[in-house]
């Protein structure tokens, strides 16, 4: 087993709309560019909003600390 190690606390990005927080992310990528992306959960659940965030964090080496 690893260890795990937070690379990026993305709570404050979550609630940077002042509106609905989502409770988790569903996908993580880093695309071609280097840029890392994050998308939430829609859940498909009764009390859930169905609504989905679209998260740009940074660059990977920003994120995750090296190339």
């Amino acid at each position: 087993m690893l260890p795990k190690t937070l690379a990026l606390d993305v709570l404050p990005a979550l609630r940077a709309t002042n509106g609905w927080t989502q409770e988790k992310l569903e996908g993580l990528t880093v695309a071609g560019n280097g840029e890392v992306y994050a998308i939430t959960d829609t859940d498909g659940v009764q009390d859930a909003t169905g609504e989905t965030v679209l998260l740009r964090l940074g660059s990977s080496r920003k994120v995750f600390g090296r190339n």
